[in-house]
Formats: C-alpha cells, structure tokens, sequence
C-alpha cells in the first residue's frame, strides 16, 4: 500500500511540477543548482540595494540567494500555481518578505523598469520573445543572464561556457 500512495505522490508531483505549466505554454520547472546560481549573480555583478528580476522564479532560489548573498531586493514571477506558492512560503519562511516579492502571472506583463539584473532559464523561444521587452523595458546598464538559452539579437558581453551562462548589458 506505502508503494502505490509514494508512486501516486511522484505522479501527481511530475504533473503539477512539470506538466501542468505547459497547459499555460509555460516553462516546465527544472530547478537551478546552487553554483550556477552563484554564478549568475556573479556574472552580473549584483551589488548590495540593487533590484534583480528573476523571470519564471520556480521555487524562489535565485531570489533568496541574492537577497541573502548580495544584499539585493529580488522580485520573482511565476505563472506555475503550485511553484508560485512554494516561493511564497520559501520567502515567509525565510522573513525576507520585505526585501522579495514574489508575484503570479505572466512575465510578459511584469514591468522591468527597475530591474537592474535579470535572471532568466527560459526556453529560446521565451527568449526570441522577451528581447524587444528586454530593449523597451530595461534602463541603460542593466544586465541580463541567462542559462543555457541566448538572446539571440543580442551580443553577449560574457559567455561561461563551463555553466552554460550568458551575460548581457543593456546598452542605450
């Protein structure tokens, strides 16, 4: 009896984790690790009081590691229900609600006028999309970085090849 109610557990898990998303042409989840996360902030040379965006937030790690690393204030968004509020725990839980916003939706809608870093693992197509965002939306200056996936109109200002990240820097 254990078996079938830990199998139904992992079913139903690789459902709302996985495949529920993508009735919402959204990004199936697969989480970060921890050194590419540290990487990416990195990269972008995040600083103590900047603001960082991480579009499609999952669980809220990238969130939390640059509130608590860095010293930045993080806004995440998440169209997944369940990952959306996962974040939202992993923020209260954390009490860092002042310092992170987590929020559900659509990263299409989500202004980025404040962002000064923005964290992204996104298929290319989600990234094909978001350029022209990225160049109406973003100030001069603000960085970009995106693992595994290019901007593909954009010429990348660094390339780790060992974690498979780009960085960006938004010109003009």
């Amino acid at each position: 009896m254990m078996f079938w109610g830990i199998l139904l557990g992992v079913l139903l898990s690789f459902f709302f984790f996985w495949l529920f998303p993508l009735f919402f042409h959204g990004i199936p989840w697969q989480p970060t690790d921890r050194k590419r996360v540290q990487r990416m902030l990195e990269m972008s040379e995040l600083k103590a009081g900047e603001v960082l965006y991480d579009l499609g937030c999952g669980d809220g790690r990238i969130l939390l590691w640059a509130v608590r690393k860095f010293g930045a204030r993080a806004v995440g968004i998440e169209l997944n229900p369940w990952l959306y509020g996962l974040a939202l725990l992993r923020v209260i839980g954390a009490g860092l609600s002042s310092r992170v916003k987590v929020r559900f939706g659509n990263l299409y809608h989500l202004p980025l006028h404040e962002a000064d870093v923005v964290t992204l693992f996104l298929f290319s197509h989600v990234n094909e999309r978001l350029q022209e965002k990225f160049h109406r939306e973003l100030k001069k200056g603000a960085r970009v970085v995106s693992y595994v996936w290019p901007l593909p109109e954009w010429k990348p200002h660094m390339v780790d090849t060992v974690y498979n990240l780009y960085l960006y820097v938004k010109e003009e």
